[in-house]
């Protein structure tokens, strides 16, 4: 815009990085790192976004960007599910697989936000477009959804999974999401041999035909 600088998407979500809490940070980094269809803008990659930390930034700010890149996946559909997994890490818990499908007699019953394997916890985050914007609601009502919502928590049950939910409030609550997924009994990270967290993502195994 005339009069104005502005910044790349790129320096803008690497300048995010360096100033916010960790939590706040993966937001950003994880939507660059999908294709915005809508919008017909491409997809940043990891390999992008480090080079554009060299010369840039303190070498504490260089830390604090690299980690959040290394950490933020694409495969997070939303800036809910990106800023809960960041408070999930944060908090100390074990790393979910993202999109995890749920198939039973090996039909897929549903594709889950967040899965624990190690207990059977499947995690969900729930907007609030879900329930109100067309594009979600697809010429449903939001009782519809809501209903619809109930009967697949009821069929992930059906399997021997325990299910937690929360939403923006609870998030935005400190401490609430820690109790939600520890009452559920999603587990806390293990330390490798060398002490260090074992923080990386399991994506590779997405499905479970067990019952």
């Amino acid at each position: 815009m005339e009069g104005f600088l502005i910044t790349g998407r790129v320096r803008t979500v690497l300048d995010i990085a360096a100033t916010v809490p960790f939590s706040e940070a993966v937001v950003p980094i994880d939507h660059v790192l999908k294709p915005d269809v809508v919008r017909g803008v491409p997809a940043v990659s990891k390999g992008e976004l480090l080079a554009g930390i060299d010369g840039t930034y303190s070498q504490a700010a260089a830390r604090r960007i690299r980690a959040v890149v290394d950490f933020a996946d694409p495969l997070s559909s939303s800036p809910g599910e990106s800023y809960s997994r960041g408070l999930i890490h944060v908090a100390g818990f074990a790393p979910p697989v993202l999109q995890y499908r749920v198939r039973n007699g090996g039909v897929t019953i549903a594709t889950t936000d967040f899965y624990w394997e190690e207990t059977r916890v499947v995690g969900e985050f729930d907007g609030r477009e879900k329930y109100l914007k067309p594009e979600y609601l697809r010429g449903r009502t939001p009782s519809d959804v809501v209903y619809e919502e109930k009967v697949r928590e009821d069929r992930i049950r059906a399997t021997g999974r325990n299910v937690a939910r929360w939403v923006w409030n609870e998030l935005n609550s400190p401490g609430r999401l820690e109790r939600i997924l520890l009452d559920a009994g999603v587990p806390l990270r293990r330390r490798s041999s060398a002490g260090h967290p074992n923080v990386s993502v399991t994506s590779k195994r997405a499905d479970d035909t067990r019952m």
